[in-house]
């Protein structure tokens, strides 16, 4: 059944009576209309729909709203109260994901609460009053599909509408948001191009974030290293690495990603082996398991693929916040 929206009872009548009393050069109307439409009275929940149920939730400390209740289908309004209760039911995520080819799990309990699950829809009105689902972000894990799906399980006497009586509430993923911080830092290298830091293949070149240029050195050994050193302690979340225009053979192959307060003791956040990029001027990100603020953040660049010559468009720092 399609549930139509929901329009102003007395307008669609006043404006249809008008249009005959115009038509029929009426100075005066005699009569109203009564309208009736498929599921006139049936109790069903909006967010029941695709669009309203998949949640865009940012990974952070502070709690965030779900809104959801019951609306009341058709032209006119209910003549008294109607009681609606809802329920939370985990168990219809397994039909989901076999209908759906998905993966969701239930929402940890530590994750959200309830506001409550029991509202009205009050007499001339078409909607419930809210009720809210509470979600704690930093209690689901990065990656993972997660699914909340809450059924309206009575409406009084007043039927519920068998389409849209569940709310399957989802979360593909979390939004992490980010900042780019390469560039408020110190950048050096250990292994400089011939002409210079401010060459048009410079070192400086790996951290201006333009993806036209480049930082190529003739005089590539292993072991070689890039960094940034900041003035205070930084969290970084994840890095980036662009290869070059050309020349894949000058490509990292092997790295790893280093961290330290001192720049003298260094703890290894990642590491890469025999890692390949399949096309040019290819940028791929790099998370990071990582809570603890450092002050120097380096690349270690163990092998490339077997040139005397070294090179890479991009290195960016990522901070999640």
């Amino acid at each position: 059944m399609k549930l139509l929206s929901k329009i102003k009872y007395c307008s669609a009548r006043l404006g249809y009576a008008a249009i005959v009393c115009s038509t029929l050069f009426y100075s005066s109307c005699i009569k109203d209309v009564e309208y009736t439409v498929d599921n006139e009275g049936v109790i069903y929940m909006s967010q029941a729909t695709e669009s309203k149920s998949h949640l865009r939730l940012f990974d952070i400390d502070t709690i965030q709203d779900i809104n959801f209740g019951a609306s009341y289908g058709g032209l006119k309004y209910p003549d008294s109260d109607i009681t609606v209760k809802f329920a939370v039911d985990e168990s219809l995520i397994s039909a989901y994901n076999q209908e759906n080819g998905t993966n969701f799990i239930p929402f940890p309990q530590n994750a959200y609460t309830l506001s409550g699950l029991e509202s009205v829809i009050k007499a001339g009105n078409v909607d419930s009053e809210p009720l809210k689902v509470m979600v704690t972000a930093k209690a689901l894990q990065i990656g993972k599909a997660y699914m909340l799906p809450i059924k309206l399980v009575s409406a009084g006497s007043a039927t519920i509408h068998a389409e849209l009586s569940t709310a399957y509430f989802r979360i593909d993923s979390l939004i992490r948001r980010e900042r780019d911080i390469t560039n408020l830092g110190v950048f050096s290298v250990s292994h400089e191009n011939n002409g210079g830091p401010n060459h048009a293949e410079g070192s400086l070149k790996l951290v201006d974030n333009n993806y036209g240029t480049k930082y190529l050195t003739q005089n590539y050994t292993s072991g070689m290293w890039f960094q940034v050193k900041y003035n205070t302690p930084q969290v970084i979340g994840a890095y980036t690495m662009t290869s070059g225009n050309d020349a894949p053979e000058r490509d990292p192959k092997t790295w790893r990603f280093e961290a330290s307060n001192d720049g003298n003791s260094w703890t290894v956040l990642d590491s890469q082996t025999e890692y390949f990029f399949e096309n040019r001027n290819q940028t791929k990100r790099f998370e990071l398991d990582n809570n603890t603020a450092y002050t120097h953040y380096r690349v270690i660049i163990v092998s490339n693929n077997g040139s005397n010559l070294f090179q890479q468009t991009e290195w960016r720092l990522i901070q999640y916040y």
